[in-house]
């Protein structure tokens, strides 16, 4: 494990030395291809399920630039797919080998280099899946997508350190969509590199105030409908709010730059239910509600999680958005609690409680009291100590008596953690999935990576305890999940694994009704390639 830390950190510090010198361009070293995995640091699955986004940052700077791939999802769900299904026939069925049949079914020889890709098959080569690509700049470092909510437009971010900016793609709305055109466009030039008009945050005559992008923007996320986008930014203890207007070009609007150093991951705080219809009662009966849209922010060198609130500026001419570190959390749930990582927020409790409140009378109460009583849970992946946090959010509601009654008039949340599981050393990102149960429904998991030590810890939030620990290859980054019904009804998920140190994707099967394969990564997406410096 040795060299993995030292080319890691050689790799970090090279890149720090680039962003301060600001001389990366996209015509240094070799053109980047589109048709490979390269360091990916970020993978998104559209809510469709046709399409699978990968980030690749070219953390060596062996070529010229990143890119940013949309990959046919169906078609690795195809094909993939086979290898489960067989391995459970031919089981059930008494073969000697199933996985031999397995790989022979799904066209693929024996795997012969477990330890570097786990999977009883080869590869899957990955270009036959690659639908579109664009190069950007080096160092991207995750990928965001977001939707209108109105319908029929989305976009894809991604914090790129070597520019530094925030690269911005419009891609397919693939939300009940029957088919997808993987759709992703920033306008390239004859050598597919994305126009410098979708590097959002390196002109300062573009915003009001005269702002840049500070240098290593590194998590990012976003507002329900999409508009207010905030980035975190690693060696700056800053934050940028990014304004993506769907009918122009998103802007760089501010930078709050008080924050503690080294702040790493940046997550909307799920809007409560209540507030759009508080916001309409008091607009309609000409008096104020105040609720501001919020980020959490976890660090690596501060014990504690800040909460930032968006304010839109909307009695400005003209308007001026700005964000504010609103409220500071510390972490209190082990004797300390620093190099915080990955930060999820779990809403689907309050969203369950809420589906009831549209058949009664006094729809607003009961939206109130889902969010009283009905707090968010929160998992955060922390390296000192080596753990996942447990904790909640809390809705804090405000009223005010007017002409004799009580309304609703502000409000803001609560975060406390509470408990903490032991995970092995280098937590790095923790989200929330869905497996298939033996019933065939689908019940939550809390996925915690550890990049270190080549695992992903599956947590059962239900029975609170460490369920299963997926073996990986070596350094798994980013996940996400492929869930949904095929077309003869029956429910699916698996896990996707990025693996940052031998650029490929590791399948893993999230489907408990077999016992062979479950939790267990089954295929391999992309040929593995060792870096340079391990060889």
């Amino acid at each position: 494990m040795g060299w993995i830390v030292e080319f890691v950190r050689g790799a970090a510090l090279l890149a720090s030395a680039v962003t301060l010198m600001g001389c990366f361009t996209s015509g240094d070293g070799r053109e980047p291809q589109g048709d490979r995995l390269y360091f990916p640091t970020g993978l998104v699955v559209s809510p469709g399920g046709h399409t699978l986004y990968v980030a690749n940052s070219d953390f060596d700077l062996q070529f010229s630039g990143g890119s940013v791939q949309a990959l046919d999802l169906a078609a690795i769900r195809r094909d993939t797919r086979v290898i489960v299904d067989t391995i459970a026939q031919a089981a059930a069925a008494g073969a000697a080998n199933p996985a031999s049949e397995a790989c022979s079914a799904a066209g693929r020889t024996i795997n012969t280099n477990p330890w570097l890709e786990p999977g009883p098959c080869a590869p899957f080569v990955l270009a036959p899946y690659v639908k579109r690509f664009a190069f950007i700049g080096a160092f991207a470092s995750g990928l965001l997508l977001a939707h209108d909510p109105d319908g029929g437009n989305a976009r894809l971010f991604v914090p790129v350190r070597g520019d530094p900016s925030i690269t911005y793609f419009d891609v397919d709305d693939d939300r009940g969509a029957d088919s997808t055109s993987f759709e992703l466009e920033c306008m390239v030039d004859s050598a597919s590199f994305c126009n410098p008009q979708h590097r959002v945050g390196q002109d300062p005559d573009r915003n009001l105030r005269g702002v840049q992008l500070p240098p290593d923007p590194v998590g990012i996320a976003s507002t329900n409908d999409g508009v207010a986008i905030v980035s975190a930014h690693q060696s700056q203890g800053a934050a940028s709010l990014m304004i993506n207007d769907w009918a122009a070009r998103p802007e760089l609007s501010y930078f709050a730059g008080n924050l503690p150093a080294g702040p790493t991951e940046v997550v909307a705080i799920p809007e409560p239910g209540f507030v759009a219809v508080a916001e309409q009662q008091a607009a309609d009966a000409g008096r104020s509600f105040d609720y501001r849209r919020g980020f959490a922010v976890t660090f690596q060198a501060q014990n504690e999680v800040d909460l930032l609130r968006y304010h839109p500026d909307d009695g400005a001419v003209p308007p001026r958005p700005f964000i504010t570190r609103a409220s500071v959390h510390p972490i209190t749930a082990a004797a300390s609690g620093f190099d915080s990582r990955g930060l999820t927020i779990v809403d689907a409790e309050r969203r369950t409680c809420e589906a009831t409140c549209g058949s009664v009378v006094d729809e607003l109460s009961c939206l109130v009291a889902c969010a009283e009583e009905v707090p968010l849970r929160v998992y955060m992946a922390n390296r000192q100590p080596a753990s996942l946090f447990i904790g909640q959010m809390q809705s804090i509601v405000q009223r005010v008596t007017t002409g004799g009654e009580q309304v609703v008039s502000s409000a803001t949340e609560d975060l406390f953690f509470y408990d903490s599981v032991p995970l092995s050393f280098g937590p790095s990102r923790v989200e929330v999935g869905k497996i298939i149960n033996q019933a065939g429904e689908t019940e939550d998991r809390v996925f915690a990576v550890a990049f270190d030590t080549r695992s992903i810890f599956m947590f059962n939030p239900t029975e609170h305890r460490i369920e299963a620990v997926i073996r990986t290859g070596r350094g798994p980054h980013d996940i996400a999940f492929d869930t949904g019904v095929d077309d003869n009804g029956e429910p699916f998920s698996f896990l996707h694994v990025g693996h940052f140190t031998d650029s490929y994707i590791g399948v893993v099967d999230l489907d408990r009704r077999r016992p062979l394969t479950y939790s267990q990564m089954f295929a391999t997406v992309g040929v593995p390639v060792p870096p340079t410096e391990s060889n």
